[in-house]
C-alpha cells in the first residue's frame, strides 16, 4: 500500500484524514431508490446506487479547517474571524489573479486558506488539491491546482472564495480542501473505431439488472487510511 506522508506545524490542529470520514449527511440521508421500494420499469433508481458519485465523497484525503471560522456580513462586505493562532486563512491582492473568473455566487475578495501541514508521496506520485469533490453545499469554493509532491512539501496556500451573502460560523474540521495522490504517466489520446458500439452493448447489459451491473462487473474498490 502506498503511503502518504504529512505532519501538522503545531499539535493541536487536526490532521489529515481520508476524506470518506466526513461524508455529509445530505448523502447519508438520500434515497437509494426515488420513493423507497425499487421498481424495474420506469427504473426509479436514485443518487445513493450512483458508485462514481459516492468515489468522488470517498477519493483521497481531506485537509481540514483548523478552528472555527465566523463570517459576518458588514457595510464594507465580509469579514472573517477567529480565535487561535496560527491563522486559519488570509486575504490577498485581487492583482495577483485579476482575470480569473469569480465562480458565479461568490464574492469578489481573493481569500486564501493556509495550510499548516506538510506532505510528501512517494517518488513518481503527484497531488490533486482540489474543492471537496459535490460539496456544493459548502460557504465557499476552493481553487484547484496540481502539485508533484514527490519531496517534502511545505504546506503553502490555497486560493478560495466565499460564497455571496454567507453569514455563520464554518466549523472546524470542515473539508476545505480534498488531495487526491495520483502516478505521473505519459497519455496519448487515440480514436478506437467500434468502441462506441461496444460500450452500447455494456450499457444495454447494464439495463437488464434492476441495479449494480457497473459495481459488480467493472469497479475496484479504493482504499485511502
Amino acid at each position: 500500500m502506498k503511503k502518504i506522508k504529512y505532519d501538522i506545524a503545531e499539535e493541536q490542529l487536526p490532521i489529515l484524514e481520508p476524506i470518506k470520514n466526513t461524508i455529509p449527511q445530505w448523502y447519508k440521508d438520500s434515497e437509494r431508490h426515488v420513493g423507497g421500494k425499487p421498481i424495474l420499469s420506469p427504473s426509479n433508481n436514485a443518487m445513493k446506487l450512483c458508485v462514481p458519485f459516492l468515489d468522488t465523497l470517498t477519493q483521497g484525503y481531506s485537509i481540514p479547517l483548523i478552528c472555527d471560522v465566523q463570517v459576518l456580513n458588514t457595510n464594507i462586505g465580509q469579514e472573517c474571524s477567529w480565535k487561535t493562532d496560527p491563522d486559519p486563512l488570509s486575504t490577498r491582492d485581487s492583482m495577483f489573479a485579476k482575470t480569473l473568473p469569480i465562480p458565479t455566487g461568490h464574492s469578489s475578495t481573493h481569500y486564501v486558506w493556509k495550510l499548516h501541514i506538510a506532505m510528501q508521496l512517494p517518488k513518481g506520485y503527484s497531488l490533486l488539491i482540489t474543492h471537496p469533490l459535490n460539496r456544493h453545499d459548502l460557504p465557499f469554493t476552493t481553487m484547484s491546482g496540481i502539485v508533484d509532491a514527490d519531496f517534502d512539501l511545505h504546506g503553502g496556500q490555497v486560493p478560495f472564495f466565499l460564497k455571496e451573502g454567507f453569514e455563520g460560523i464554518i466549523p472546524m474540521g470542515t473539508p476545505i480542501a480534498q488531495v487526491i495522490p495520483f502516478k505521473r504517466e505519459n497519455w496519448q489520446s487515440e480514436r478506437s473505431l467500434g468502441l462506441w458500439d461496444k460500450a452500447t452493448l455494456n450499457s444495454k447489459r447494464a439495463y437488464m439488472v434492476t441495479s449494480g451491473w457497473y459495481k459488480r462487473n467493472h469497479w475496484k474498490k479504493k482504499t485511502f487510511e
